[in-house]
């Protein structure tokens, strides 16, 4: 059994809720419900659920207020799943701390998906490093997130962007290379971390490189085109990325 709270501020939206979790999910038991911060911050640490369905917009407050207050009980260790509509730089933010998120209206696939997520992780460690993650990124004055949640085979693990030289594909893993000379191996593909990165000077050079145009030292244009990095790697260009990659290099 899979108990959950489930906090928005609409009704119809946590009857509808409710109802797919009833039809797609029978193990779940929705021990409580909440409209607003407070009432949820009440419920959870009356109820301490496995997972708690919380909308990102609530009424004057919002889902991230809620987590900032949640972070103070350490006994408190709930799955969280938001629930928003389209909103661009929340989703943004969730994505980089490898946390869940289900869009309005809610698909019976993915809910019954992140439900089967919550129950691989029930019982395992407190998931702090990942909220903390995302509330700071949430509370930067620029849109873009200065910290990333990389899943790896150990944990997750807290890395700034700012120390990410290049990540390289490795099958359906990536290895990100550090600029301490570390190596972490992520249980993600080169193509997931590409989509979050690019717009953050990040370059897909190859189909197994992605680079962080700040380590970038020059460009060698023999033995077919290649970046040289502040650590003396080699990341060889695709013919096809060449053009794009000059003009990201001029505007650097």
């Amino acid at each position: 059994m899979v108990t959950v709270v489930v906090i928005d501020d609409e009704e119809n939206s946590r009857d509808s809720l409710k109802g797919k979790l009833d039809l797609f999910c029978p193990e779940v038991d929705v021990v409580a419900e909440a409209s607003d911060v407070e009432n949820g911050l009440i419920a959870i640490t009356e109820h301490k659920p496995d997972a708690i369905f919380l909308d990102i917009k609530l009424a004057g407050e919002s889902g991230f207020d809620l987590l900032e207050k949640l972070q103070a009980d350490t006994e408190l260790n709930p799955e969280i799943i938001f629930i928003t509509a389209h909103d661009e730089f929340a989703i943004k933010a969730i994505k980089f701390s490898a946390l869940d998120y289900l869009l309005k209206p809610i698909d019976p696939e993915e809910l019954v998906k992140a439900i089967r997520k919550v129950e691989d992780e029930k019982g395992l460690p407190r998931k702090s490093g990942r909220i903390n993650v995302l509330v700071e990124n949430i509370r930067q004055a620029s849109d873009s997130p200065k910290k990333i949640v990389v899943p790896t085979s150990d944990g997750m693990h807290v890395i700034k962007l700012s120390d990410i030289v290049r990540l390289e594909s490795s099958s359906n893993y990536t290895t990100f290379h550090l600029n301490n000379a570390k190596s972490l191996l992520a249980s993600k593909t080169l193509k997931d971390f590409d989509t979050m990165l690019s717009n953050y000077n990040f370059h897909r050079v190859h189909k197994s490189h992605l680079v962080n145009m700040n380590f970038v030292k020059r460009y060698v244009q023999t033995d077919g085109g290649y970046l040289v990095l502040q650590d003396e790697s080699k990341i060889p260009v695709a013919n096809r990325k060449k053009e794009q990659l000059m003009t990201t290099l001029k505007s650097l």
